[in-house]
């Protein structure tokens, strides 16, 4: 089913006619934002928790790029009207990773890493090595995995490690694309699978973006435009270890532009701020990312004057463009809070790395901004010690006195029966139990006196 998914978008894509050019075609079809090759390439190995193999690669893109996407997923209906002044009906990114095993020149990309795979018939060329299309988003940082199950090298039929060679689709499997020195036979339960020794053997891999700009009309066509490879990276025998991050390490985070937005979260309201993604900070993200670790932001908030700091939610995976964070968390600390109070913010990096103590960087500037109206509204389950108005104490008041009522209706309901309804359970059972189980003791009585009778009239008979 998957195959034949990908077999039907690649067939759509083709027959919308794909046109490849590369970035220096920009002035017959511009491509809307400045396209920057991938940076900050890192890998970790998952050490067999996934598969064999499993790699997770990590790579961050340029501000420029991640405030355009970021645009496309907050302020779709402009970006759109953007796109559409250029020609296009459409426009999306995703990245490619091609790779190579002790040297730095087997690469694996062909003409068919264009149009994911297929010829102008539809016909496959590519196995599930080739990493022609992978997921893409507005983060400044991004991962995929790689180099995962490569298919049973007992079975003939498993086209991942055989590939397909037979009929019109001719591609190549796990088997084609390795060489015999570059891996071994492990022996999984009921299949046999390939090994890369990393000990031994080195990975290296490149990462490039491809962008698809669909144009308008009913005579639409694909056009793809690719930018130039990263620099290459490696995970292995042969690479370079990187020294984890300490404190000091990575700056205070500098936000600016902060304005309220349209949106709200749970009835309050939410604000919206740019930070500052300069090439040292990507470069650390993706560090710390392929080691599985992370830096985050942790947004505070508080009103002037006051000394507690409250954490806000929203927006922690750092990215270029609008960052957002709600006011509720504040909201319902200070229970209400009036219109035009000064409302004081920062910012910090949270730093994690594994098998070491989360740290953080310094506090960003306070940045000051006037309140709108905000007032937390009381509901049953919620008991207010200093109600702010009247209203406020009377229901708090209706609820107390609702639990009391509460409490004891259920002592009432307690002390009934719950058999008849009505007895004082004497003992804790029913009294009609009671009854019955003098009935019970009064009948074995009577049984064994019969018993005892008609056994000693039988013995005086004889």
């Amino acid at each position: 089913m998957k195959k034949r998914l990908i077999s039907l978008a690649a067939a759509t894509a083709l027959a919308l006619g794909a046109v490849p050019f590369t970035a220096s075609a920009e002035k017959e079809n511009p491509i809307p934002f400045d396209l920057t090759r991938p940076e900050n390439v890192s890998m970790i190995c998952l050490n067999g928790n996934d598969s064999e193999n499993t790699i997770e690669i990590h790579y961050s893109q340029s501000n420029a790029m991640s405030e355009w996407s970021s645009r496309k997923e907050s302020d779709y209906d402009n970006w759109l009207k953007e796109i559409n002044g250029l020609g296009y009906d459409d426009v999306w990114i995703t990245a490619q990773i091609d790779w190579s095993i002790d040297s730095q020149d087997d690469w694996k990309v062909d003409e068919y890493w264009i149009t994911d795979g297929y010829d102008k018939d539809f016909h496959q060329h590519l196995g599930e090595w080739a990493y022609t299309a992978q997921s893409y988003s507005a983060e400044t940082t991004m991962s995929e995995w790689i180099f995962r199950y490569m298919g049973n090298i007992d079975d003939p039929e498993d086209t991942r490690w055989y590939g397909h060679h037979e009929g019109s689709d001719d591609y190549k499997g796990w088997g084609d694309v390795l060489k015999p020195d570059q891996y071994t036979k492990v022996k999984n339960e009921d299949e046999t699978n390939a090994k890369i020794d990393l000990e031994n053997h080195t990975i290296y891999t490149r990462v490039r973006w491809l962008v698809t700009l669909r144009t308008l009309g009913d005579d639409a066509k694909d056009i793809k435009a690719t930018s130039d490879w990263s620099d290459i990276a490696a995970i292995g025998k042969d690479a370079a270890s990187a020294e984890p991050l300490k404190e000091g390490d990575v700056a205070a985070p500098k936000v600016s532009d902060l304005k309220y937005t349209d949106e709200d979260f749970n009835g309050f309201p939410v604000i919206a701020f740019k930070l500052d993604v300069d090439d040292k900070l990507a470069a650390q993200a993706a560090q710390v990312s392929g080691t599985q670790g992370g830096i985050s932001l942790e947004v505070e908030a508080r009103v002037a004057g006051t000394e507690e700091w409250i954490s806000l939610q929203g927006d922690w995976i750092i990215k270029a463009g609008d960052m957002t964070a709600a006011l509720q968390a504040l909201a319902n600390a200070e229970g209400k809070v009036e219109k035009d109070t000064p409302i004081e913010l920062r910012a910090r990096y949270r730093i994690s790395q594994p098998e070491l103590e989360d740290f953080y960087s310094e506090y960003s500037e306070v940045l000051t901004f006037g309140a709108v109206d905000m007032q937390v509204e009381p509901d049953s389950v919620v008991e207010s010690s200093a109600p702010d108005d009247e209203s406020v104490a009377e229901t708090t008041t209706t609820v107390k006195e609702k639990k009391t009522e509460d409490k004891e209706k259920e002592k009432e309901k307690d002390d009934k029966c719950s058999l008849c309804g009505f007895c004082p359970q004497p003992l804790g059972l029913c009294i009609f139990i009671w009854i019955a189980i003098i009935v019970v003791i009064v009948v074995i009585i009577v049984v064994i006196i019969v018993m005892k009778k008609k056994k000693e009239k039988n013995e005086s008979g004889k």
